[in-house]
């Protein structure tokens, strides 16, 4: 077995001197990828809750919880072990528990995200073209879906090139849209100044009440945060050490997400329309405005290509020997008939997309503190490798039928307090939301319930190679191949 190639794919765990990124590299990595055309979406959706203010502060603060709470849940554990975090999820869920968790995480973000972000290429193309023809533009013209769909097409044939083409298009796109939204705030700055900017109020608010929007607003973003949780594990591997792999997130991730979204924010907010197609073609005059517009379509596409791209390689290892006869290939363009289908079956996905930042916090949430605790309480930071890449009863993961029941219940406690506390379909919001959010509260159940049912359903019947603790079963001793 060539052990490098393995290691490279996922199927092992990468070793130190294998690994690429160091703090600047990293750094670099994820601010590339944050630095997307879903940060207008996101900042555009607060437009309607929030004004320009309140909505900077609910930007950073929203970010910072996200991301810092979905780094130290898969982060820190890939950087440390070399191991991507579908793999790592078996430890915590069993085999079978950690693909129905993928399964979860794809169709509720990645799939949703190729249908936004194409269904936005789309919209952008119209939009150029409207401007171009002094016409309004059509954001729902039968047209639409058919540039989606070639959008997504596009999306798989980069994809199915591998990693080589997805690495040039990163390399020309993430500047140019940092260039982009420094033109955006000149632009800004030409027609309002700083004080004025900073006092426009939102376009119109869910709540009568100035805190419960302002806490929507972070909900919201800690949403936004939540969402790199099934890629930033992925990403982590290549990082050489812990550290590394935790706090370049904050800068990058956290610095280039809150750019796109402040832009989107005040955008949305100065041109009356949270949706960016639309006031993207008021921005600077007729040319101007076409290069923009022209150029967000396809950076939408970069933007898709990353998302892809690790969804396939968890794909890959989550049903590894489901999947063995398909190539990389063929297994990407299957794959992208999902969103097609989506797109037909759930058409308010674009203008609903609070409603789908909103499901996708209540399900990583969870996850979140479910791992957290397991990893750092239970485990210790001590996780034995050689059961991850045994998905057979034999291995110390397999719990009950290849699922961990404590995982199962906690996860279905936390997003049920989740939903309770802010319902993603009405966006009414419940006990505690005003002081914790939603996201925060689903966190703290999630782990709490897993730290108490999993002494009783787990390590009292010697599973999960966890730490051995008084009276506990021999069985729960790490193997020899522990960190």
């Amino acid at each position: 077995m060539d052990f490098a190639l393995e290691a490279e794919r996922g199927r092992a765990p990468l070793p130190a001197r294998m690994r690429l990124w160091g703090f600047w590299e990293y750094t670099w990595a994820n601010s590339a990828l944050a630095i997307a055309t879903w940060g207008f979406l996101i900042g555009g959706s607060l437009a309607g809750i929030v004004g320009v203010t309140d909505g900077l502060l609910a930007i950073l603060l929203g970010n910072v919880v996200g991301v810092l709470i979905v780094s130290l849940a898969v982060s820190v554990s890939s950087g440390k072990y070399g191991v991507e975090q579908y793999t790592f999820l078996r430890s915590v869920f069993g085999p079978n528990g950690s693909r129905v968790v993928y399964i979860l995480a794809i169709v509720l973000l990645t799939v949703g995200w190729l249908v936004v972000l194409g269904t936005m290429f789309g919209r952008s193309v119209d939009s150029a073209i409207a401007v171009v023809s002094a016409r309004d533009p059509e954001p729902n013209a039968w047209y639409i879906p058919v540039i989606t769909i070639a959008a997504i097409a596009l999306t798989a044939i980069i994809v199915a090139k591998g990693p080589t083409s997805i690495k040039i298009f990163n390399t020309v796109v993430a500047p140019a849209l940092f260039v982009i939204m420094g033109v955006m705030v000149v632009l800004y700055l030409r027609e309002y100044s700083l004080g004025e900017l900073l006092a426009l109020p939102a376009l119109d608010q869910i709540s009568p009440s100035h805190a419960m929007n302002f806490m929507i607003a972070v909900e919201i973003n800690i949403a936004a945060g939540f969402s790199w949780w099934p890629y930033i594990g992925n990403l982590s591997r290549i990082t050489k050490t812990e550290r590394v792999a935790f706090w370049p997130n904050l800068i990058g991730i956290c610095f280039a997400a809150c750019v796109g979204e402040a832009v989107g924010l005040v955008g949305a907010i100065v041109y009356g329309n949270a949706d960016p197609t639309h006031w993207m073609t008021q921005l600077g005059g007729v040319w101007l405005s076409v290069i923009v517009l022209v150029f967000i379509a396809f950076a939408n596409v970069t933007s898709m290509a990353n998302i892809l791209y690790t969804a396939i390689a968890g794909l890959r290892q989550a049903f590894l020997r489901q999947l063995e006869r398909f190539g990389w290939e063929r297994l990407t363009y299957l794959f992208c008939l999902v969103p097609v289908v989506a797109m037909f079956v759930l058409p308010g996905l674009y203008d609903g997309f609070i409603t789908f930042m909103v499901w996708t916090a209540a399900l990583y949430s969870a996850l979140s503190g479910i791992m957290i605790v397991d990893y750092y309480w239970l485990r210790r930071s001590r996780v034995p490798l050689a059961d991850l890449f045994d998905t057979t009863p034999a291995s110390r993961y397999y719990y009950a039928r290849g699922f961990n029941p404590a995982a199962v219940i906690a996860l279905i406690a936390g997003i049920a307090a989740s939903v309770a506390t802010f319902n993603p379909q009405t966006l009414s919001s419940g006990l505690f939301f005003e002081h914790t959010t939603a996201s925060v509260f689903s966190l703290v159940v999630a782990g709490l319930v897993y730290a108490l049912v999993n002494p009783f359903f787990v390590r009292r019947r010697g599973w999960g190679a966890y730490p051995v603790a008084p009276g506990a079963p021999a069985a729960q001793q790490p193997s020899p191949a522990a960190a």
